[in-house]
């Protein structure tokens, strides 16, 4: 089964009015409530397979409570603490010849200060603040596999099976939000790269281009054989001469 990717650079979002001044970004007080989803749904998670058994005895109940806890915690990362704090959404689908399709989204970034471009105070706090909640995020992001990783060696080591079988779906969930965040993010600064790389092959090749023309332009023609300047195929007069004994 082939893949490939559909690479959608501008994410939009339904912003509200505080928003609209900040460039299209969050407020405050949205981010805080995107970070506490993004880590409360995982936690619960893990805390419910570690507890489970000073209540209940069943295998089914914190089963099921660990799966739902885990599809939310999936569903709320994939759609709403990536796109709120870094920016970034992905999906897949199947088209009609099976092949796997990969559609990413990336919200633009904010300018960088430079020499042309300065920033105000509150541009610069609103960096620091994004900066900082992109970090949480792909700190929650990587290490809720690397945690149920542990589990499941450790589930398979003592033997419990079952647990086994809980560990491996969480890391598969886990891994799988990973795994597209990480595409996603690696999408947009490939495409950059290789826009970067084409505009300077094509001046390069241009620019080798016209010095080649500009010198057999202004070349001057060496007529210092007379064989130079004969046609191909032609023959000297000299030589022809020789040849016959002339």
């Amino acid at each position: 089964m082939n893949s490939r990717d559909e690479v959608v650079l501008a994410l939009t979002d339904d912003l509200e009015p505080d928003d609209v001044t900040t460039g299209g970004q969050f407020n405050p007080r949205t981010r805080r409530m995107a970070l506490a989803g993004h880590f409360f749904f995982r936690t619960m998670a893990i805390v419910i397979y570690f507890f489970c058994t000073w209540f209940t005895s069943s295998f089914v109940v914190p089963f099921v409570l660990v799966l739902i806890s885990l599809s939310l915690d999936f569903w709320f990362v994939k759609n709403i603490s990536g796109r709120i704090l870094v920016g970034l959404r992905w999906s897949s689908y199947t088209d009609d010849e099976g092949r796997t399709c990969w559609r990413f989204d990336s919200r633009p970034a904010l300018p960088e200060p430079s020499d042309d471009v300065t920033l105000s105070r509150r541009e610069l706090s609103l960096r620091a603040a994004q900066t900082q909640a992109a970090r949480l995020f792909w700190i929650g992001l990587v290490s809720a596999p690397l945690v149920w990783g542990v589990f499941l060696l450790a589930s398979i080591f003592s033997l419990h099976l079952r647990w086994a079988l809980v560990c491996a779906i969480a890391l598969s969930m886990s891994a799988a939000n990973v795994y597209g965040f990480i595409r996603c993010r690696l999408s947009g600064s490939n495409q950059n790269a290789a826009t970067t790389l084409l505009s300077g092959l094509h001046t390069k090749v241009a620019r080798q281009m016209f010095t080649d023309f500009w010198s057999n332009l202004t070349k001057r023609p060496e007529n210092t054989s007379g064989l130079a300047s004969n046609p191909p195929g032609s023959v000297n007069a000299s030589n022809a001469n020789a040849t016959f004994g002339v």
